[in-house]
């Protein structure tokens, strides 16, 4: 079965699914390559503003620091701290571009007899004329027990709302975002002490893990699609404010 990977690399969390995801996924998984997105489609200077509303001063010159010692760790070849290092290492070739929605990207998706597309923390909405492109069609990875907390940053939402438990679900994609049927769905627990970035981290281990199920058992033939029930919602990224409400309940952010 021949599967394209949509993503954007970051040194803290992508990476991570990545290597949970190349040690699950069997053999008859061919990927073809993983094409990285810019994260966000906005100015570097929006980026930042968008990072300091949500870890406030301290946090955001911490991962700051963080994020250029990686960086820098990853280019000296001393760590695997981006997706184009974790699908190297697995011989896997990695394709930047500006977006997937293009006429040309598609066609190559066509001509090559793509199977599946597997969206994982893709930057971009998919086109219609991209959601239909693959023989079999896309599934998308969210840290969310959808349909609760569609939309951006599910795992922050999770905790502000106090749940015990985030759930992961691998989703056939649709029009709507956070749509579709689900392939895959689990939880794992949160404790009190959990940090944000605890959380996230745990999701992306989880995701990739599950991922590679779904693809797996796809693969098998055995793959069995459910619709998405239960309660509703839906959130955008957290303001600052928002983030201040979260801090005041304990939680820390890193």
């Amino acid at each position: 079965m021949d599967v394209i990977v949509v993503t954007q690399d970051d040194p803290f969390y992508m990476p991570l699914f990545f290597r949970h995801f190349f040690n699950e996924v069997s053999e008859k998984i061919k990927l073809r390559n993983v094409v990285c997105l810019k994260p966000f489609d906005e100015s570097f200077s929006a980026l930042i503003g968008r990072m300091y509303g949500l870890y406030g001063p301290v946090n955001v010159v911490r991962r700051g620091v963080s994020y250029v010692t990686r960086k820098a760790s990853d280019a000296l070849g001393l760590g695997s701290n981006s997706v184009v290092t974790a699908a190297q290492r697995r011989g896997v070739s990695v394709e930047m571009l500006d977006t997937v929605n293009d006429s040309s990207f598609i066609e190559r998706i066509e001509e090559r007899h793509i199977d599946v597309i597997l969206s994982v923390s893709a930057p971009e909405i998919f086109a219609p004329s991209l959601l239909n492109a693959p023989t079999w069609g896309c599934l998308n990875v969210h840290t969310a027990k959808l349909p609760k907390y569609r939309g951006m940053l599910p795992t922050f939402w999770a905790l502000y709302h106090g749940d015990e438990e985030i759930g992961v679900t691998i989703h056939t994609m649709e029009e709507e975002v956070d749509h579709g049927q689900i392939a895959k769905q689990s939880t794992f627990p949160v404790s009190p002490s959990d940090t944000l970035d605890d959380v996230i981290k745990q999701g992306k281990r989880e995701g990739g893990r599950l991922a590679a199920q779904a693809l797996n058992t796809l693969a098998e033939g055995e793959i069995q699609l459910r619709p998405m029930e239960g309660e509703e919602s839906y959130f955008s990224f957290p303001s600052a404010e928002e983030r201040r409400e979260l801090q005041r309940q304990g939680r820390c952010l890193l």
